[in-house]
């Protein structure tokens, strides 16, 4: 008695939810969370719009994934730039490689970093809350950062850390705002932007 894969129709119901990802990402990138309808992704991918809730139970659902995928990309990235440096790397190395996996992510790496920076604020209440979870294991690296570079004497004892990540971050963040390939590169971009703030925040 011959016997049907089950590998196949998962595989195809895994692909069918990336499609769907891949469209609702990139048009919430493009046109912001509140003016993408589900029936804007249907067409977009040319299905019906009822056919969306067989992957996901609603538009929340949708974009809560995209914004997971696109912290977790933002953090890898991030991470695996700083990783790679040596152990005694100063401080400096640090941000500028921390920054130009910032902005790699953002920039190069598709719609789903930058939907979850763009759209966060248009998301409903409880979207964002879970979001948080993600955003704050985000900033909390920088934190780390930045806390043990004034222990060291790097920073200056009387910078408030905290108004510095925010400044940095959302610095880095409204590069989406402007940025256009053809120009300098993303990493002439990053270390631009840390110099600015380093020359300002280092200490003696």
């Amino acid at each position: 008695m011959s016997t049907i894969p089950a590998a196949a129709p998962k595989n195809k119901v895994k692909k069918t939810r990336e499609r769907i990802l891949d469209a609702s990402a990139a048009l919430f990138s493009k046109q912001g969370y509140n003016g993408t309808a589900l029936r804007d992704i249907a067409k977009s991918l040319d299905m019906m719009a009822g056919s969306l809730y067989y992957h996901f139970d609603s538009k929340e659902q949708l974009v809560l994934e995209i914004l997971k995928i696109g912290l977790e990309n933002i953090i890898n990235t991030v991470l695996a730039r700083v990783n790679a440096l040596p152990e005694d790397a100063s401080t400096q190395e640090v941000l500028m490689e921390a920054a130009k996996g910032h902005l790699t992510a953002l920039l190069e790496k598709g719609d789903y970093t930058s939907t979850s920076i763009r759209n966060y604020g248009q998301m409903p209440t409880a979207v964002q809350e879970e979001g948080r979870v993600g955003r704050d294991r985000y900033e909390n690296i920088w934190r780390k950062w930045l806390v043990a570079a004034q222990e060291k004497g790097d920073i200056k004892a009387d910078v408030d850390l905290k108004i510095l990540r925010l400044s940095l971050l959302g610095s880095l963040n409204r590069t989406l705002a402007w940025y256009s390939p053809g120009g300098k590169t993303i990493d002439e971009i990053a270390e631009i932007q840390i110099g600015f703030f380093w020359d300002g925040i280092k200490g003696s």
